[in-house]
């Protein structure tokens, strides 16, 4: 049986959550081993083969630790930017320091940046500003942009439909259809998480979302440590890249489609985006049968 190919597009190992036994996380990732050593309900027979991680940066710290993290394994990549709810806190030598890192070849995205109004850490004209200046960032360089949007549809959409030419990720996507269709539209891809797995009612807007997002704009992610993914949410003290093969499962669930085709899509859809190829070596079918491989 062919591994289900798992390429996680945003998971925070820099955070101190995983300070304690980081080491074993990438040694987890890298086997495909879940957190306990045993596969969770609905993936006992599917092995899982990470392929690729993206850690986003949240100020220029995080960046920084991040991108000594992506020497320690072929499979993990790096994001850099400020969070919109580090934006009030940031200087212009810290916003300095995101424009050098994000020149770097070793940094595949700008992200992640956005806007968020459930948190009132940030004003929002501030958010604006400095997602703005992420947004340029992201045009200048050609790298995609990571985009956080939690409550600010009406803040976010008019600026993402003023800009031209830009490509990237809504991250953790957790609006309704409508909302994604704009995206799609605007040429950016959406990536689903931890949340699209949960029983609740509340969130059948986003199972519908996600049963209609084009196959050529679907990603998954764990968010990690945050959104661990039904059943094990409220059961594992954090969430890990491997549980993505968790959100892969409820989107197979929710679009009728076998999980190896989820997992090949979504995995192919990064690679593509993001043009990474080194952790993917062993990956050659993942490729854009158009494009060949992207560096």
């Amino acid at each position: 049986m062919n591994a289900l190919p798992i390429f996680d597009t945003h998971a925070h190992l820099d955070l101190p959550q995983f300070d304690s036994d980081r080491a074993a996380v990438i040694q987890r990732l890298e086997s495909g081993t879940f957190p306990g050593g045993i596969a969770p309900k609905g993936l006992e027979d599917l092995p899982v083969e990470v392929v690729g991680v993206i850690i986003p940066g949240i100020d220029a710290a995080s960046c920084r630790k991040a991108l000594e993290m992506s020497a320690i394994s072929d499979l993990l990549h790096v994001a850099v930017a400020i969070h919109p709810n580090h934006t009030a806190e940031t200087t212009d030598e810290n916003w300095r320091n995101i424009v050098e890192l994000a020149r770097r070849d070793d940094v595949v995205a700008i992200g992640e940046t956005g806007l968020d109004r459930y948190w009132d850490d940030t004003p929002i004209d501030v958010q604006i500003d400095f997602f703005h200046r992420h947004i340029e960032l992201s045009l200048e360089t050609g790298k995609p942009i990571l985009i956080h949007c939690r409550d600010a549809w009406e803040d976010m959409l008019p600026i993402l439909k003023r800009t031209k030419g830009l490509s990237g990720v809504m991250h953790a996507f957790s609006g309704n259809t409508e909302q994604m269709l704009a995206c799609v539209e605007l040429g950016l891809f959406v990536s689903y998480s931890g949340s699209v797995t949960y029983r609740n009612a509340k969130f059948s807007p986003l199972w519908d979302a996600a049963q209609k997002t084009p196959s050529d704009r679907l990603l998954i992610e764990t968010d990690a440590p945050f959104m661990t993914p039904h059943p094990l949410r409220g059961k594992l003290p954090r969430n890990e890249p491997t549980l993505a093969a968790l959100v892969a499962l409820r989107l197979a669930e929710l679009r009728d489609e076998p999980i190896q085709t989820i997992a090949e899509t979504t995995a192919r859809n990064a690679l593509d985006l993001l043009r990474i190829t080194g952790g993917l070596a062993l990956h050659a079918e993942l490729r854009s049968p158009s494009g060949g491989d992207r560096t």
